[in-house]
Order: structure tokens, then C-alpha cells, then sequence
């Protein structure tokens, strides 16, 4: 971490023009602007930014000062963007549609070889390639319910296990300039076909985007700031398709991210373990309740329920899940001489139906059955800002967070309770 709140923002430069732009295109989409008005908000905002380049330079403007001024102009060009999209998006990638095709007929051919139950085949396809029309419809109201779904589409989990297994094939390579170059190729190669194979999920793309970012980083020699990383995945994504901020999978994929990233480390040094295997199951704890943290008012503002086993769920399912996946990529490179391809897809369809009779048992208990709650955007963001204050307490162990932290808890409840 940086020394000073100063060091951070100048570390993490992505963090705020992504925040800028997308606050502008918020704001953008709810006025009513004509579009055709594109060319009179653009000529408004080139305007705005010499004024702020003029006075920045021949006056004497404090620090603060600038950085509003900054903040004004990059809002103003997420509205600009705004306007851009309305007809299309400002750029366009050429998918390799054959390509797919081909590689996802191939594989889902060699599952059908050597999973040939119905139910464990859907179940299969659904978690390696994000392929969810042959999915039981039972199994998948059952993982919805009880707060997992994600497990079944393709995320960072998927490239997070393709990108160290990579590097560990890659590894034995000199650490010399062309071979780290080639490395940097092979890796970057294996993650984006499996990307265009999944049928580049929005979900897919996006881990894809931050695993590309970090590791070319890392070949640059780069400061690693994991927020930079994600926001510089965001930034990218705008400018594809800036209207993908109103959807729901990209909203929860970066503030799980962000709870993970910024809790995760606080909530592990808590409880210093020595036993491997308690350490291990205190990580995965920690990792579930980081990430829900921040996803929860999301869900709660959508779906107006949650699950009363989400933590617990997860902390059993993600690592039977990527054992699993793990199971599958071997599946994918196993050979049909001496039937090992057919052993393996055996053993992965026991598998499959165990862990499905296990999700399916604890949804139709009681216990299992979601209660319901509702948010409001304002609530919402509430929420996040008490939240803020109760990292800027645990990170910083000033009382005076915790307070105003309280006190936003204080008046959240008092709202809940008068609210008709």
C-alpha cells in the first residue's frame, strides 16, 4: 500500500477517469438530451478543458481545485460518450466467428463422448464453456436460490486457473527479453482462445481483459496495482460498449472484485494460521464474505432477496467447483487411447451428480429459503459509503471512520424503520 492518500491516487490514475465517466454517462442518460446535441455538448466540453488548462497555468490554483476542475471535465466527456453510443459503439472487434464455432463443436463433441448423462453433461457445459440451454432447469433455480450461480458462469475463476497453469508451463523458459516476449505471447494467446471458444461471455471478456492488462504490465516492468488493472479493464470495456454499465454481471463481477481485493487482505491478517489446512479454509472464508460485501446491495437492489446460506454455499462450493473445472481442462487434453478420456469423464459425472444432489438438498430445507429484502439507489449508496468509512477504519485504525460509519448505519435504520 502507498504511503499517503496522495501516492495512492497518483498510482491509480485509471480508478478515477473510469469513475468520472461513467458518473457523466450516468448522469448523461438521465437528462433528456436530443442526440443530435453530440456535436454542442463535445464543442462545450473542448471549451471547458482549455478555460481549466488556462487557469491551471496563469493562476495560482490549489491542488483540490485542479482535481475538481479535472473531475468536471472527465464527467463531461462520459456524457459526450453517451451521446456517441446512442446509434453504435464508438469501436468494433471482429469476432473469428468460424474459428469459434469450430473449437466449441469439438469440445462440447468430446463431452458428449465421455459424459453421457443428460443432467451431468448440461452441468458440464454450462461450467467449462458458459453453454446453459441443456442445464437442468431444477439445478439451476436451486444454485440461483442459494446465492452460486456464478459458479456456473464462466469468470475470473476459469482464467484464473488457465493463466497459472500456462505460467507453469511457461515457466522453465530464460528470463531474457525475446523468450519473456514469447512467453507473453503464449500466455496471452491460450487466455483469449478460451475466451472466443466460451463464445466471448461478457463475463469471460472481462477477466480476460485484467489478466492481459496485468501480465503485459508485468512484462513492462509496471508497478502491479490490482485497481489500476481492474479500472483499466473497465475503461476498455466503455469504449466498446459503454452501455454495459447497466448490467447486472458486470456491476457484480467489479464489485466482487473490489470487495476482494480490498478486504480480503485485511480480513486474513486477522486470524494468523499456521495449520495449512485451517489456513486454507480461513482464505476461502475470507474470500466469500469480502466478495459479498460488496455485491450484496447490488443483488438486494435487483433481486430483492438473498439467501440465508450465500456465505456458506460459497465457502463449500467454489473450491469443490474449481476442483471440477480442473477436472474438465484435463478431460479436454485427455487422449481416447486406453479409454483414459472415458475413465476421466466417468469419474467427472459421479462427481457432478454428487455435487448437484448436495446443492439441490440444502435449497429445499427450510433454512435454504431466501428472505426478502429491498433497496433503493439511494440506500444503495449508503451502503457503499458506510462501507468505505469501515475499510478506511480497519485499514487506517482511526475511530473517527468507525463513527461516521455508525452514524450512516444510524440514520439507514431510522429511514427502514419510519419508511412506509
Amino acid at each position: 500500500m502507498e504511503k499517503s492518500h496522495a501516492h495512492w491516487r497518483a498510482a491509480h490514475p485509471l480508478i478515477f477517469i473510469s469513475s468520472a465517466l461513467c458518473i457523466g454517462y450516468s448522469i448523461a442518460s438521465q437528462i433528456p438530451i436530443p442526440t443530435n446535441s453530440f456535436l454542442t455538448w463535445s464543442l462545450s466540453t473542448m471549451l471547458l478543458s482549455i478555460i481549466i488548462l488556462l487557469l491551471t497555468k496563469h493562476f495560482l490554483v490549489s491542488n483540490w481545485i485542479q482535481g475538481i476542475l479535472v473531475l468536471m471535465i472527465l464527467i463531461s466527456w462520459g456524457g459526450a460518450l453517451y451521446l456517441a453510443t446512442q446509434k453504435q459503439d464508438l469501436l468494433n472487434f471482429p469476432y473469428p466467428h468460424a474459428i469459434i464455432i469450430k473449437a466449441s463443436q469439438w469440445m462440447i463433441l468430446k463431452i458428449n463422448k465421455s459424459i453421457p448423462e443428460n443432467d451431468a453433461n448440461g452441468f458440464a457445459q454450462a461450467l467449462l464453456m458458459g453453454v446453459k440451454t441443456d442445464i437442468n432447469k431444477d439445478i439451476f433455480k436451486a444454485y440461483t436460490q442459494l446465492g452460486i450461480i456464478h459458479i456456473i458462469a464462466i469468470s475470473g475463476m476459469h482464467l484464473d486457473i488457465l493463466f497459472k497453469n500456462a505460467l507453469f508451463i511457461t515457466h522453465w523458459l530464460p528470463r531474457k527479453k525475446f523468450w519473456l516476449g514469447l512467453e507473453l505471447v503464449m500466455i496471452l494467446s491460450a487466455v483469449w482462445i478460451y475466451t472466443f471458444i466460451a463464445y466471448a461471455s461478457p463475463s469471460v471478456v472481462r477477466a480476460s481483459l485484467f489478466f492481459s492488462i496485468y501480465f503485459i504490465g508485468t512484462f513492462l516492468n509496471q508497478p502491479r496495482y490490482t485497481l489500476n488493472c481492474i479500472a483499466a479493464g473497465l475503461f476498455i470495456i466503455l469504449f466498446f460498449d459503454i452501455h454495459s454499465i447497466h448490467h447486472i454481471g458486470l456491476q457484480l463481477s467489479y464489485a466482487a472484485v473490489m470487495g476482494i481485493h480490498l478486504f480480503y487482505p485485511l480480513f486474513d491478517k486477522m486470524l494468523p494460521m499456521d495449520n495449512i489446512i485451517l489456513k486454507w479454509m480461513w482464505r476461502n472464508m475470507c474470500v466469500s464474505f469480502a466478495a459479498q460485501l460488496t455485491t450484496l446491495p447490488i443483488l438486494l437492489f435487483h433481486f430483492h432477496q438473498l439467501s440465508t446460506l450465500v456465505i456458506i454455499s460459497n465457502f463449500i462450493m467454489v473450491p469443490l467447483s474449481t476442483l471440477l473445472l480442473y477436472a474438465l481442462f484435463a478431460l479436454m487434453l485427455a487422449p481416447h487411447q486406453m479409454q483414459i478420456s472415458a475413465y476421466l469423464g466417468n469419474w467427472i459425472q459421479h462427481y457432478i451428480q454428487w455435487l448437484n444432489k448436495g446443492v439441490v438438498y440444502f435449497y429445499e430445507q427450510a433454512i435454504g429459503t431466501p428472505f426478502v429484502i429491498q433497496m433503493s439507489a439511494l440506500q444503495v449508496l449508503g451502503y457503499y459509503a458506510g462501507l468505505f468509512l469501515v475499510y478506511l477504519w480497519l485499514y487506517q485504525r482511526k475511530a473517527k471512520y468507525l463513527i461516521y460509519s455508525l452514524v450512516i448505519l444510524t440514520v439507514f435504520s431510522l429511514i427502514k424503520l419510519f419508511s412506509p
